[in-house]
């Protein structure tokens, strides 16, 4: 059955725009402040609604599932304020849950930057990633960084830097390999096809042969 309360009526249809503050004068920098502030604002307001989890979904699943479609679709309000959803989920987490295997902030800043990096500023978003990344290390968490590189590199193509790019999907391949991982492999297709205005350089056709020879993909 679909939730009818407040905040879920809100992150499905809410129209209104979001409102930059005046800032520094620079346009980067103040679209950056407005939106770190957008994002502490949703996140008080999931606190004043009392917003509890779903029993049926996973812990700590819906906000961010939610930012990521709403992201990746082109909706940057609802892509907001599901994060928030997302952040309050983790800040509200009972204490008896098992925090080790649990859903981290680490975890929700690569989502972060999925967000940025379809509906946002790209260099936002490989700073999201990049730090997101940094803190990934236990065994358990390789694949999700596998990801976050792979999405960081993605930013690093966006940003114009395509060959740095590659350099970072060297390392994206060989963590898919080690992992196993179906996303990873799929990010790392993703990425490859934004490389093809790059096709005929030698750096795209090193990344290639190391596709193939580590993936067969």
């Amino acid at each position: 059955m679909r939730r009818n309360d407040p905040l879920s009526r809100r992150l499905r249809s809410d129209p209104t725009p979001v409102h930059h503050s005046r800032g520094s004068g620079d346009p980067q920098t103040e679209h950056r402040q407005a939106r770190t502030g957008d994002r502490r604002g949703r996140r008080a307001e999931a606190r004043r609604q009392g917003e509890t989890p779903d029993p049926r979904a996973p812990p700590r699943s819906r906000g961010r599932t939610q930012a990521e479609f709403a992201a990746r679709g082109g909706h940057d309000r609802q892509a907001q304020t599901a994060l928030g959803l997302a952040w309050y989920d983790i800040e509200a987490a009972h204490a008896d849950e098992p925090a080790p295997t649990g859903f981290s902030s680490a975890h929700l800043r690569g989502f972060e930057g999925v967000c940025e990096l379809y509906v946002g500023d790209p260099a936002a978003a490989h700073d999201r990633f990049e730090r997101s990344a940094e803190v990934l290390s236990a065994p358990r968490e390789q694949v999700q960084r596998a990801i976050v590189t792979t999405d960081q590199a993605l930013a690093r193509i966006r940003l114009r830097e395509p060959r740095a790019a590659a350099e970072l999907l060297h390392q994206c391949v060989a963590a898919a390999s080690a992992t196993g991982g179906r996303v990873p492999a799929l990010r790392l297709r993703q990425a490859r096809r934004e490389l093809r205005p790059w096709r005929r350089a030698d750096w795209v056709a090193d990344l290639d042969d190391h596709l193939m020879d580590v993936l067969g993909s």
